[in-house]
């Protein structure tokens, strides 16, 4: 028993010993540790008694210097350059340093949608009598012109009774772009498309489209006269004439001429062959006489002749139709 009594009072001393031994270590980790906060608060403090310091000296440096006390170290500076620099070469150009590099931004064109001219037109007549007659004309045109694109979009409708019967019932819808030759060349690119529905056709509607190369013949401020030619096709739907003609245009002609600011006239012929059969063809001619009534609000009096031909209108069609329009139009 007493062996026992004296193993027991022996471990009780070892754990004892090792739980004050954990004590000290414990109380020396929170002295460090208060240690390390207070260098670190006198560290906050020195630094923010340097950065007094400093404003300090630079409010009496800068009194000193407006007071005469010290020479300014910019003035002595500019005076030990200006002694230095070599008398054929301007100081400013010594101490000035190079330009920087210019970059050059890529040139955006205007945006798609600006920059459109649109134009509406109209004109009606009617008479009574022995005969009775009217004629409706309306239409509406849009324009957009770049230093390299051109876009036209025109639309003309027609309309005429005699006698209280439809006489004329047509409409016309043409597209065309171009791509403008550079300056200083004159040859240049374009397309265009068009759709026809006229009820007094052996067909009911006509589309085409055709694209190829463009001369520009003539070009200055008052006159411009180019030449066209390419390849397409047209497609007629209805009547007893439904296919399909794989077309040349062998001429085309756009003339534009301005004799001063109130008047000009437009001209425009083409000429299409099949050329899966040579003796099939048509012509489209138009003549325009434009004359401004009012500069502000851009009223406009126009004469158009229009002349369409086809070989085979097919049935008993004439191959020629003639339109003369007299219309005011106004521009926006």
């Amino acid at each position: 028993m007493a062996i026992g009594r004296v193993f027991a009072g022996f471990l009780a001393l070892v754990l004892a010993g090792q739980c004050l031994g954990r004590v000290d270590a414990d109380f020396e980790a929170a002295a460090a540790l208060q240690e390390l906060h207070a260098a670190q608060v006198a560290y906050t403090i020195a630094m923010k008694q340097v950065q007094i310091a400093q404003l300090n000296l630079e409010q009496a440096n800068a009194h000193a210097i407006a007071v005469g006390a010290i020479p300014n170290p910019a003035q002595v500076f500019a005076a030990v350059l200006a002694v230095s620099q070599p008398e054929d070469i301007p100081a400013s150009d010594a101490i000035s340093p190079p330009p920087p590099e210019v970059i050059k931004k890529k040139e955006k064109g205007p945006s798609f949608w600006i920059g459109w001219k649109r134009s509406v037109r109209f004109g009606f007549n009617t008479s009574s009598g022995n005969t009775e007659n009217t004629n409706l004309n309306f239409q509406f045109h849009t324009k957009r012109k770049s230093k390299k694109y051109l876009t036209k979009l025109g639309s003309e409708y027609r309309f005429a009774t005699r006698n209280g019967v439809d006489s004329q019932n047509r409409l016309d819808i043409d597209f065309r772009h171009e791509w403008l030759a550079p300056e200083g060349h004159k040859i240049g690119w374009w397309t265009t498309a068009s759709f026809e529905a006229d009820e007094f056709q052996d067909w009911d509607y006509r589309a085409s489209a055709h694209a190829g190369i463009s001369y520009q013949f003539i070009k200055n401020d008052k006159t411009s006269f180019k030449g066209r030619t390419g390849f397409g096709g047209s497609q007629t739907f209805g009547g007893s004439i439904d296919d399909f003609r794989p077309e040349a245009l062998v001429t085309g002609l756009d003339l534009r001429h301005r004799f001063n600011e109130i008047m000009n006239i437009e001209g425009g012929s083409e000429y299409f062959v099949d050329v899966s059969e040579v003796a099939r063809d048509r012509f489209n001619n138009h003549l325009k006489w434009n004359i401004l009534l009012d500069k502000e609000s851009n009223m406009n009096l126009q004469f158009k002749l229009t002349h369409k031909y086809d070989s085979e209108p097919g049935g008993i069609k004439d191959n020629n139709d003639i339109y003369f329009d007299i219309t005011v139009g106004w521009q926006f």
